[in-house]
């Protein structure tokens, strides 16, 4: 028996159809722009494929720009962040979730709380401490803030504290350390949330502006995302060929990445938000 077709589900797909469409859309133009002549850039013609399709942005960038410092940059301060805010937030999330003492809901609020505070409030005793340290314009004066995440931290504890009490109860008769039951138990336990978190971690990583705008300011420390305002100029005019090019490189990495993971992201929230 076939079910029937309601006007509401077909209103609701077309409505999904469109927000598609509305999302994906900027994408598209993004690389057709990138593909296309200088002058076909301002043509009134709306032309999704480009004719002719041009590489010319492309050699452009790599050829009379600093492409490569700029990749090598975001690729090391985000895995920087990857690697130090996973770490810490998993660290946290395990000792809260395996140590029971009477300040694991003090602490565990206290971490929450950070979540609210705006990143304007932090910014100059940030900058002051870099600057202190000698970590301006260097990868670590933009991954040292970023290395403890109350969001990370959260999502992370989420997923630590459903694994049963007695999974570390029997760890602990059977003479295990706190790193065994660590790397065996709840990382073992948890490798779909940790897969998931690392993504999101990694695409927000690569996209930070703000803060690289301010602790990364000479021409070599710079990263994509800062990089892009070079493609616009007052005086000399703005470059938008190279500027889709570079857009477009830039985004390749997270796509990516999000196309091979979105599974586990997916499944991990949805579990999460069970469990917790």
């Amino acid at each position: 028996m076939k079910s029937k077709v309601t006007v509401a589900q077909v209103l609701l797909n077309a409505v999904m159809i469109l927000v598609v469409i509305v999302t994906i859309f900027p994408l598209i133009w993004m690389v057709s722009s990138s593909l296309k002549l200088q002058t076909a850039l301002f043509s009134n013609e709306i032309e999704i494929l480009p004719r002719p399709i041009s590489f010319e942005s492309y050699k452009t960038v790599l050829h009379e720009y600093a492409f490569i410092t700029w990749f090598r940059n975001s690729f090391f301060t985000t895995l920087g962040i990857f690697v130090v805010q996973l770490l810490v937030s998993l660290l946290a999330a395990f000792a809260l979730g395996y140590y029971r003492t009477k300040w694991n809901q003090v602490m565990f609020y206290f971490l929450l709380i950070t979540m609210v505070i705006p990143f304007q409030v932090t910014m100059i005793p940030n900058y002051v401490l870099m600057s202190r340290i000698g970590a301006v314009n260097t990868w670590w004066g933009v991954i040292l803030p970023y290395g403890a995440n109350a969001s990370t931290f959260f999502f992370l504890y989420q997923n630590v504290r459903s694994i049963p009490r007695s999974y570390y109860e029997v760890a602990h008769i059977e003479g295990a350390n706190s790193f065994w039951t660590f790397r065996n138990v709840t990382v073992a336990l948890c490798k779909g949330a940790i897969s998931a978190i690392s993504v999101l971690t990694i695409i927000d990583a690569w996209n930070l502006y703000f803060w690289p705008l301010l602790v990364m300011s000479t021409p070599d420390s710079r990263t994509l995302t800062i990089a892009l305002r070079q493609f616009t100029d007052h005086e000399t005019g703005n470059r938008f060929g190279p500027f889709m090019a570079t857009a477009t490189l830039a985004s390749l990495p997270v796509i990516v990445a999000y196309l091979f993971f979105q599974r586990n992201i997916i499944n991990a929230f949805i579990s999460s938000g069970i469990k917790g």
